[in-house]
């Protein structure tokens, strides 16, 4: 049976490893550590992506400080080949978690989940939504303050999604900038399927977002300091859904 890319790349690696070892060259390590640091640029370019969550508008799915894997394959029209053997392409549907650029900011990149696909009718009538008229369970959805009434955030006239867009909002419906604000989500804008948490650190927004060089040193050394405390070590590999 042939193998696979990824059973090429790893048999070349182990030969080059080994003749490493035989020859004590130092070329030899020197080629097996370019081609590594090579696959490992084209995995974190072309199939997977470092996301930090830095705000809470998906608690309770994803927190403040989880850090995520993204699938760039899964939902991408583009890659061929071995990018589909390695990481497998799926439609996207109601309840999937994406990544995407902003539509109102294009520098920026936010986590949601899709609620309504296109050609379908969403509304919001009391924080509950309904989608082609009927009211769509919600598992996952979190109200930080379900007493209180907003125009747009909490009731939202009927809207048909345009073809090839999605409409886009957060788990923490209360707490969360998303389509209500500045409309569906281009299908173009989608980069892929947040796949695993690797690290999930206890943190604060402004970890994250607070501008300036100083505040990002800062937050580099409270975490280097607290590294064992606030880590959520019960969270680490955990599956996104």
């Amino acid at each position: 049976m042939e193998k696979s890319p990824l059973g090429k790349w790893k048999a070349n690696r182990r030969n080059r490893r080994e003749a490493a070892r035989a020859s004590g060259g130092a070329r030899e390590y020197a080629e097996l550590i370019a081609e590594t640091l090579i696959y490992v640029f084209f995995v974190m370019t072309f199939l997977l992506q470092s996301f930090v969550i830095p705000t809470g508008s998906m608690e309770d799915t994803l927190l403040i400080g989880d850090h995520l894997l993204v699938d760039k394959v899964a939902y991408s029209r583009a890659v061929g080949g071995s990018g589909i053997f390695l990481l497998p392409q799926v439609a996207i549907q109601r309840g999937m978690i994406v990544t995407f650029k902003s539509p109102a900011e294009m520098d920026k990149e936010y986590v949601k989940r899709v609620i309504a696909l296109p050609g379908e009718t969403v509304a919001i009538l009391n924080k509950k939504v309904f989608i082609d008229g009927k009211a769509l369970e919600e598992p996952y959805t979190y109200f930080r303050d379900p007493q209180v009434q907003m125009s747009y955030r909490d009731n939202y006239p009927p809207f048909k999604v345009p073809p090839g867009q999605y409409f886009c909002m957060g788990d923490n419906r209360d707490h969360s900038y998303d389509s209500r604000y500045w409309g569906p989500v281009p299908a173009e804008y989608i980069i892929g399927r947040p796949w695993r948490i690797y690290w999930s650190y206890e943190a604060r927004t402004d970890d994250y977002m607070a501008p300036g060089i100083i505040n990002q040193v800062r937050s580099i050394l409270r975490t280097v300091v607290h590294f064992f405390s606030r880590t959520r070590w019960q969270r680490s590999l955990q599956l996104v859904r």
